[in-house]
C-alpha cells in the first residue's frame, strides 16, 4: 500500500514537471502561462491601437503649447493706453517737463491747458475773538434753513464762517443779496481761489514699460500718472 502511494506521488510530480515545462502542450492543450482571466481581454477597447510614446517625444508638444501662448503674451505687453498727470500750475510745469524730457520721445507726450473755475464764498469774519465767533454761531443757528460752515484755512480767512461756496462771482453776489434780505448784514463775498489755467500732461500711447517708468517719477505735490479720463 505504501509503495503504491509513493509511486503515485512520483508519477504526479513527474507529470507536473513535464506540464510546467510545456512538454505536454500538444497533449492536453492547456499551457502553464495561459491567461487565467479571459474576461479582461473583453474589457479592453481598441487595445491594438494604443501606442506607447517615449518621454523624449512629448517635449515637442510642450514646446508647441508654449510657443502658442507666446503671441498673446507679447500682444499684452505691447498694448498701449493713455495716461495723464496733473493738474500743475504754471510755476510747477517747468519742473514736470524737466523730469519727462530725459525719458520720453519729444512727440510722445503733450501738455493740455485746462481752466479751473474759481471759488467764491459768502463769508463772515475773521474772528480773532473766540467769544465773538461763538456768538455768531449761535445767531446763525437761530435762522431756520440756513447752511453754514466754519472756515479754518487759509490763514487769512480763519477763523471765519462761510454761508455758501460758488464757482461764479455772479452767483456769490446774488446769494449775498438774499442773505441781506434775511437780516445778515455783516456777510461779504471773498475769493477762496481765483479762476486759473493749469496744465495736464498726457502720454497718449504708453506701453507697459513706459507706464512702470512714469509711475516711479516724483512730480510736484506728490501727483502721479493715471489712466486718462474720458
Amino acid at each position: 500500500m505504501l509503495r503504491s502511494l509513493v509511486l503515485v506521488l512520483l508519477l504526479a510530480n513527474a507529470g507536473f514537471y513535464a506540464w510546467s515545462h510545456g512538454w505536454l502542450n500538444n497533449v492536453i492543450g492547456i499551457q502553464p502561462d495561459a491567461q487565467r482571466e479571459p474576461q479582461r481581454l473583453k474589457q479592453q477597447v481598441n487595445a491594438a491601437q494604443l501606442t506607447v510614446v517615449p518621454a523624449s517625444s512629448a517635449a515637442p508638444a510642450s514646446q508647441a503649447s508654449s510657443a502658442a501662448s507666446t503671441p498673446s503674451t507679447e500682444a499684452s505687453a505691447g498694448r498701449t493706453i493713455c495716461v495723464e498727470a496733473g493738474p500743475f500750475t504754471a510755476a510747477e510745469q517747468p519742473q514736470v517737463e524737466a523730469t519727462l524730457k530725459p525719458m520720453l520721445e519729444p512727440n510722445s507726450w503733450t501738455t493740455d491747458n485746462v481752466v479751473v473755475p474759481g471759488v467764491w464764498l459768502t463769508y463772515m469774519g475773521p474772528y480773532t475773538d473766540a467769544d465773538m465767533l461763538a456768538r455768531k454761531l449761535t445767531e446763525l443757528r437761530r435762522i431756520r434753513g440756513l447752511n453754514f460752515e466754519e472756515i479754518k484755512a487759509p490763514a487769512n480767512l480763519a477763523p471765519g464762517l462761510s454761508l455758501g461756496r460758488y464757482n461764479r462771482l455772479e452767483d456769490a453776489n446774488a446769494a449775498l443779496n438774499t442773505l441781506k434780505l434775511r437780516g445778515i448784514r455783516t456777510a461779504r463775498v471773498v475769493a477762496l481761489r481765483p479762476a486759473m489755467e493749469v496744465q495736464v500732461v498726457r502720454v497718449a500711447q504708453a506701453d507697459i514699460n513706459t507706464q512702470v517708468a512714469l509711475s516711479a517719477l516724483k512730480l510736484p505735490q506728490g501727483k502721479s500718472f493715471a489712466a486718462c479720463r474720458p
